[in-house]
């Protein structure tokens, strides 16, 4: 199976979500979402995000399909669809099998898990996940849904992005990158 690689951005207490939304709104942290799931070595490729049904829903109607990736939504609820941007399937194997498959496995660089907690875990419960980028929020936001990190991922040592403390709104944050740690 193609590896994959998460973004996630959490509180101190591991925290990704409230009532059905991000608990906070840090607009660095955006703009390195957006840079991070667009970046492509070949510029022949893009990436593809791949989300649950509550996570697309989250994304406000005028900002869906996320621009210049394709868009793979997993819901059970919402009706299959397959379009140059967008294709909506009911499971995580099928969603896996069509990106292991033409045109998209030649055709898309990096997969990126955007969440929620359940796609996360499904990645990382199938040892699928090669790479974890999170931004850490160092408050706690009281979340009702949370993530568990993995014991087998550690901070990458020479990590491409700056790991410098930042803050805005009145809120800590930092940019780290956990990849698999080696037996």
């Amino acid at each position: 199976m193609r590896k994959m690689s998460l973004i996630v951005a959490m509180d101190a207490d591991g925290g990704i979500g409230k009532n059905g939304t991000l608990p906070w709104s840090i607009k660095k942290d955006m703009q390195y979402f957006v840079k991070t799931t667009k970046k492509v070595e070949n510029p022949e490729k893009r990436n593809a995000v791949l989300m649950g049904r509550k996570c697309w829903e989250s994304i406000p109607e005028s900002r869906r399909p996320l621009a210049g990736r394709l868009n793979i939504v997993l819901s059970r609820q919402l009706a299959e669809q397959k379009s140059n941007d967008l294709i909506i399937t009911n499971s995580f194997e099928s969603a896996l099998k069509m990106l292991a498959e033409p045109p998209f496995v030649d055709s898309i660089e990096t997969i990126w898990n955007i969440g929620g907690a359940e796609i996360y875990q499904l990645a990382i419960n199938e040892k699928l996940v090669d790479e974890i980028h999170i931004t850490k929020i160092y408050k706690s936001f009281d979340a009702d849904v949370h993530l568990k990190m993995p014991e087998t991922f550690k901070i990458d040592e020479n990590p491409s992005e700056n790991l410098d403390f930042f803050e805005e709104n009145g809120l800590k944050f930092s940019f780290h990158v956990l990849k698999v740690a080696e037996n």
